[in-house]
């Protein structure tokens, strides 16, 4: 079905952040504002504002009671490819003060692929008792991609990687099996040691996401192309990992990676547990 254009009231905003410049996004505020906003955070190679998956959660969510605020954080778009994954703290810290400055005191945190990590790490970190929920959409192994896509030479792109690190050549970029990193970016991704890497690691502790007291909603597309098991077996490892109160995992039928295609039914999902947990 051929999509509209798309139009939403809002206003564009630059928030001050100088080990990234500024924050770039867009919020939305109807004409009466509501009191929980939605925070988005994107994936890998992304922003703010491009994909479908953001704009129909942005349009939907002033009629289910949020206000939604999509916004760049350190890796948007080129910037994946050196950035620091824990920046993302500091990304959120000015992203919450901001909003903090516009009478915001409710946040609900959605990411989205990588989003989902950076989330998920600053929540743990910062037990910030203003986050009404978690939402992780499409919460995939990194690390298990990496090893699936490389095969046999996954270890030795790690060692190249580490040998790099340590000879504090750190910038330098890699490109194999379709990933084009610098060495420290790669194994922040790659190398289940690693921060990042770990966060969603299901063969691992996971200790950063049972860190998540708050509400969770997980989401996985039943076609998810980055999964390197079942879905539902990730899901089942989510629920038996989790310390989030309530919890709840779903999978939407024919989805990929992005929900390509299913946009409009996964938004309704998640407005719809979100209305439950937030007016609870």
């Amino acid at each position: 079905m051929k999509r509209g254009p798309f139009q939403l009231p809002g206003v564009l905003v630059s928030i001050p952040a100088a080990w990234a410049m500024s924050l770039d996004g867009f919020w939305y505020s109807g004409p009466r504002r509501n009191r929980v906003l939605v925070i988005f955070q994107h994936g890998m190679n992304s922003n703010f504002c491009s994909g479908a998956l953001k704009k129909e959660l942005m349009q939907r969510s002033g009629r289910n009671g949020f206000d939604f605020l999509s916004v760049n954080n350190s890796g948007h778009d080129k910037h994946t490819v050196d950035e620091r994954f824990t920046a993302c703290v500091r990304d959120l810290d000015a992203i919450t003060a901001f909003a903090r400055g516009k009478g915001y005191r409710q946040f609900v945190l959605i990411g989205h692929s990588t989003g989902c990590q950076k989330v998920t790490y600053y929540q743990s970190r910062r037990q910030n008792g203003a986050v009404r929920a978690v939402v992780l959409m499409a919460p995939t192994d990194d690390g298990a991609v990496a090893r699936r896509e490389l095969g046999a030479r996954y270890a030795r792109e790690l060692s190249r990687a580490r040998a790099l690190v340590a000879a504090g050549r750190g910038a330098t970029l890699l490109h194999s099996g379709g990933f084009s990193f610098s060495a420290r970016r790669f194994l922040s991704a790659a190398d289940p040691v690693q921060t990042e890497a770990g966060l969603f690691h299901y063969a691992g502790p996971m200790r950063h996401f049972r860190r998540l007291r708050c509400p969770v909603l997980a989401l996985f597309g039943s076609e998810e192309g980055y999964a390197c098991m079942p879905v539902a077996r990730m899901g089942e490892i989510l629920r038996r990992k989790t310390r989030a109160e309530p919890f709840a995992f779903q999978i939407v039928p024919g989805a990929d990676h992005s929900f390509h295609g299913r946009e409009a039914q996964t938004a309704a999902r998640i407005y719809r547990w979100l209305r439950r947990v937030c007016e609870a």
